[in-house]
């Protein structure tokens, strides 16, 4: 889909539905304080436009949001997506959905174990909290007894990856024309799932199982090309199960999955607390701790990070986050900061920042960062919203 066919698609969409276009355009730039490990150049530069149509009435939703993104230095992180294109029409006893959508699983801040539906846009951030769009129809119950979502996924979107030029990426280029599927019928296999939730009180949890395509590949190397991995997506089925309790100032949190289908059934965790300080010091401000753990069963060790969120609390809606990475074993250490800012009714913006750290290069343990030792960046991003 080109941006002129989209643009004319909105264009006649838009009053047919008797709704307003809202939605954002962007400017980012990284700045790199070191050249990459392959040369790469420090600065790096992206637009990015996410118009949005949205129309309810009493027993129907409409949502329509696309995403085009443009990069100055990686063609490969050039995209056109439609991250929102979807009906729901709501029943007596359910609500269904069909269409293009995003749906989000999780409770813990730093990695999301459970979270499967949609894969992941890895060249928009290095949190892996970027999504594209997955085609799906879903089914929803809400009794007494808990809200349980029933999921049809129609085909299969593949992970993205930086070129050659690109920074935040692995020594070797993964070829992406070129993907491998376990399942004969490659992309268009249809994969399911479902979640189950409900609250008591101060507590939250949910259940969840998926079996399809692993949104999460392997490589391997071909014989063509040893200079080059090809992203290897296997079928597997994972259950997943979500924890939240809260605790006067306090948030117990803990995702856990076990995936089989990936060589070895395997077990993955990620757990910790949240504890959030309203007014301190008599003031205004909130000052929340963030203090998480992980496990993987695939990796010799894995890294616990601890942060703090600073809400100002002010008519801009000022935020800062800040945190440090630290894996004992590998002895490699990182510092996180994301901070954002409104700027009056029609702007906003936002700094990130991170520093890789390897304390002891001489450690020859397994190193989750090693990639990326040249990779410290400052990002600046100015976002001006569309008026409603």
């Amino acid at each position: 889909m080109s941006y002129k066919f989209l643009g004319v698609f909105i264009a006649f969409l838009c009053p047919a539905l008797h709704a307003e276009i809202i939605g954002e355009y962007s400017f980012d730039n990284r700045y790199f304080f070191n050249s990459g490990l392959q040369g790469q150049e420090k600065n790096h530069s992206s637009f990015t436009l996410s118009p949005e149509i949205f129309h309810e009435n009493e027993d129907s939703i409409f949502h329509f949001k696309p995403k085009l993104r443009k990069d100055n230095i990686d063609t490969e992180r050039n995209l056109v997506d439609i991250q929102e294109l979807y009906l729901i029409n709501i029943l007596e006893d359910k609500e269904i959905k069909y269409g293009v959508s995003k749906e989000f699983w999780g409770v813990t801040e730093t990695t999301h174990r459970v979270d499967i539906i949609n894969q992941t846009d890895a060249v928009e951030s290095l949190d892996g909290e970027d999504k594209l769009g997955q085609p799906m129809v879903k089914v929803s119950f809400e009794e007494n007894w808990g809200l349980i979502d029933f999921y049809a996924l129609l085909g299969f979107r593949e992970r993205t990856f930086s070129g050659y030029d690109g920074r935040l990426r692995q020594p070797m280029i993964v070829d992406t024309d070129r993907p491998h599927y376990l399942s004969a019928a490659k992309n268009k296999r249809m994969d399911f799932a479902f979640r189950w939730s409900n609250y008591f009180d101060q507590l939250e949890v949910a259940i969840s199982h998926f079996s399809g395509t692993s949104r999460e590949p392997r490589f391997i190397l071909t014989n063509e090309n040893l200079k080059e991995l090809v992203p290897l997506y296997e079928v597997i089925d994972q259950t997943g199960f979500e924890f939240q309790y809260l605790l006067g100032g306090f948030a117990i949190k803990s995702e856990i999955i076990s995936r089989s289908g990936q060589e070895d059934r395997f077990t993955a965790a990620t757990y910790g607390f949240e504890y959030t300080q309203v007014g301190i010091f008599g003031s205004r401000l909130d000052l929340g701790w963030i203090v998480e753990a992980n496990h993987d069963d695939r990796l010799p060790s894995s890294p616990a990070v601890i942060g703090t969120r600073l809400t100002i609390n002010d008519t801009s809606d000022t935020q800062i986050l800040s945190g440090i990475i630290y894996d004992e074993k590998s002895e490699e250490l990182g510092f996180l900061l994301e901070a954002s800012r409104r700027l009056g009714i029609c702007c906003s913006i936002s700094i990130e920042g991170f520093y890789f750290d390897d304390t002891n290069e001489d450690n020859e343990e397994f190193k989750l960062f090693q990639a990326y030792k040249e990779d410290d960046f400052l990002r600046f991003e100015l976002i001006y919203y569309m008026g409603d």
